[in-house]
C-alpha cells in the first residue's frame, strides 16, 4: 500500500518560495518584493500569490521541491523519502536545499531531534555518482 504524500502548508510553500527568491524576482506585489518574503495568499488555496506567475515547467519544479521540504521536515514519518543522503549529487543538493528550508520550519521538541538529523547528514561521505538517483520501480 503506497503511502499518502506528505501535506503542504501555507509556511512550507512561502519558505520554499523565499528559498528560491521568487518574491524578490517574480511577485508582482510590491512588498513581498520589499521584504523579501511572501506576504499574500490566495485564501482557497492558502498558496502564495507569486507561484501563480510560474509557468508549467518552473511549477512543477517548485512542487517537487515544496514536496521534498514536506519530506525534510517529516525525516521520521513512514511516508517521508528522505533518509539520510543520497550518493547522487544532484538529488543531494536537492535534499541539502530542502533540509535547509525545512529547518526554520520546525519547532518545539521536534528541533532537536531534526539537529541531530541534520548533524548525522553532515557525516555522510561525499555523493559518489553524478546526476541525479534513478527512481524505483512502480511496485515499490
Amino acid at each position: 500500500m503506497p503511502c499518502e504524500p506528505l501535506p503542504l502548508s501555507r509556511p512550507l510553500l512561502a519558505r520554499t518560495a523565499e528559498m528560491l527568491a521568487i518574491p524578490e524576482r517574480i511577485c508582482r506585489r510590491r512588498d513581498c518584493r520589499r521584504r523579501h518574503r511572501c506576504n499574500w495568499f490566495f485564501r482557497a488555496t492558502q498558496q502564495p500569490c507569486c507561484l501563480a506567475n510560474l509557468d508549467a515547467d518552473q511549477r512543477r519544479l517548485f512542487d517537487e521541491l515544496a514536496q521534498t521540504v514536506a519530506d525534510a521536515e517529516h525525516f521520521g514519518y513512514l511516508a517521508s523519502k528522505i533518509t539520510m543522503s543520497s550518493p547522487y549529487r544532484e538529488t543531494r543538493a536537492l535534499q541539502d536545499a530542502a533540509v535547509e528550508t525545512a529547518h526554520a520550519l520546525v519547532s518545539g521538541r521536534k528541533r532537536k531531534a531534526f539537529r541531530a538529523f541534520e548533524k548525522m547528514r553532515a557525516a555522510q561521505p561525499a555523493p559518489k555518482y553524478d546526476g541525479e538517483e534513478p527512481p524505483l520501480p512502480k511496485h515499490w
